[in-house]
């Protein structure tokens, strides 16, 4: 059996809780717009995974447009990224095998409700640049080089971190 049914099962049961919250999909990544920032959540295949058997985990990320003006929002180039299994109850960089539709059932569901308790939350804390702004200056979050381009942006000054 191929992966492809079974991950589509999984984003399926993403876009349930995704799509009420203002998210709209494309491919395997789900976005929305709040404030001036783009929130992303993503479904990520291992690099190890088969035809046959996956793993996958999931990916948040929040987007600032004016950092990148000219292209569209990317996971990998925001200044704020998360698995999921991080912002929950017991940290961890969390992946769920993808063997069956028993397996995929559970992934959905288990992502699901950790999307629901954790992963809203994590991202609404971030709905804004200042917000991100204001992570980087707490000492946590965004990388150096990213929060340096969003002082720049803001105007704001600069602290070394």
């Amino acid at each position: 059996m191929s992966t492809a049914p079974l991950k589509a099962r999984v984003l399926d049961s993403m876009a349930a809780v995704l799509r009420p919250a203002g998210f709209r999909k494309r491919g395997s990544v789900f976005e929305r717009s709040v404030a001036n920032v783009v929130h992303l959540v993503s479904l990520q295949s291992s690099a190890s995974s088969t035809v046959r058997a996956c793993r996958v985990t999931v990916n948040l990320a929040v987007w600032v447009p004016r950092l990148h003006p000219t292209r569209n929002p990317d996971v990998w180039d925001s200044p704020w990224q998360q698995r999921l299994g991080s912002v929950m109850s017991e940290p961890g960089d969390r992946w769920w095998p993808l063997e069956s539709d028993a397996s995929a059932d559970s992934a959905a569901d288990e992502i699901r409700s950790a999307l629901t308790r954790f992963g809203l939350p994590a991202l609404d804390a971030l709905s804004s640049e200042s917000a991100l702004l204001e992570l980087w200056r707490s000492g946590k979050g965004t990388t150096a080089g990213r929060a340096a381009d969003l002082i720049r942006i803001l105007g704001g000054e600069s602290t070394t971190g």
